[in-house]
């Protein structure tokens, strides 16, 4: 499976700058508040909205024993997205923090296991979720083996035939095209 797509590089590329732009309000406050679990209702929504598809993405992040600063910023910028800015950087932060205790208690296998059922009935979701992960997966500019290996694990457990995950990777090539098009 080609994952190097222009379209999942564009897609990091967007996530990247989104990512590294400071929140709108920068304070510790949020990180203490995310901790001690009061964030308001609405923040509180958006979390458990994207909370499978963070954790996906949390997951590649880790699959190579490594995370950089550059898959922080893809992830952040994933959520700011899908929560319409509604969370901060320090409550993205503590929702990573709470994704690597969920990952040394029970693994990775276990986690995909779990998130994979929650996503069974949503293809459009765990669809998304193995977008992002990909555009995770080459934040630093390279693929490791861990996370290719893990781009097809999650192939299966999302239940995605090769041809529908490979047409995912390059989905956006072909609406690019439309686009110049016109």
């Amino acid at each position: 499976m080609r994952v190097e797509t222009r379209t999942i590089m564009r897609l990091r590329d967007a996530l990247l700058r989104s990512g590294r732009r400071p929140s709108l309000v920068e304070s510790s406050a949020y990180e203490t508040l995310a901790r001690m679990n009061l964030l308001n209702p609405q923040e509180r929504a958006a979390v458990t909205r994207v909370d499978a598809l963070a954790e996906v993405m949390f997951l590649m992040m880790s699959a190579d024993g490594q995370i950089t600063e550059e898959e922080r910023d893809v992830m952040r910028g994933a959520v700011r997205g899908l929560t319409n800015d509604v969370l901060h950087a320090g409550t993205i932060n503590v929702m990573i923090e709470t994704y690597a205790k969920r990952l040394a208690a029970e693994g990775r296998d276990n986690r995909l296991w779990r998130i994979s059922e929650e996503l069974a009935d949503t293809p459009a979701e765990a669809e998304a979720a193995f977008t992002l992960a990909a555009a995770v997966a080459l934040a630093d500019t390279s693929l490791a083996d861990e996370e290719e290996a893990l781009i097809h694990q999650l192939t299966e457990w999302f239940r995605l035939t090769p041809e529908r995950a490979q047409k995912l990777l390059d989905q956006l090539d072909g609406e690019r095209q439309l686009t110049l098009e016109r």
